[in-house]
């Protein structure tokens, strides 16, 4: 599917667009990944066209840095670093952030026009929160 889709109308079809960039950085997009995606989906109103946009780009990956820039306008400061930690916490669904799923990430949000230290920040946080999360399995078993 080559249809355009103008970014300024439709900012959260390409946060969608690239959360499926970060799934599909290391090569695998697995079932834990797919539902979130999904979620994150029916969490907007997306029309069956742009629904077949998410599909089209699960079978034909697309290049995040393109996608990135042309959204990157119609998205505020704030907005871009939610999109960052989106993208870390879906990388670290398996409580495993590959090289590839960090790579992408870097790229996405260098292309966003943020800075490395606040990436490197979010990271961080939503690491640290992984690491939280497992300490209660470990208190409760």
């Amino acid at each position: 599917m080559n249809e355009m889709v103008d970014a300024a109308e439709h900012p959260k079809l390409y946060e969608i667009r690239l959360l499926i960039c970060v799934a599909q950085a290391d090569g695998y997009l697995d079932e834990s990944e797919k539902e979130r995606i999904f979620h994150q989906v029916n969490l907007d109103i997306f029309t069956v066209r742009e629904r077949q946009i998410f599909h089209d780009d699960i079978e034909n990956p697309k290049k995040p840095a393109d996608l990135a820039e042309e959204v990157s306008p119609y998205l505020s400061r704030e907005d871009k670093l939610m999109l960052i930690r989106k993208m870390f916490k879906l990388a670290a669904l398996d409580k495993d952030i590959t090289e590839e799923e960090t790579g992408t990430v870097y790229l996405i949000a260098q292309s966003l026009g943020i800075e490395a230290e606040k990436v490197k920040a979010v990271e961080h946080w939503v690491k640290e929160g992984v690491s939280w999360a497992a300490k209660w399995k470990v208190i409760i078993s």
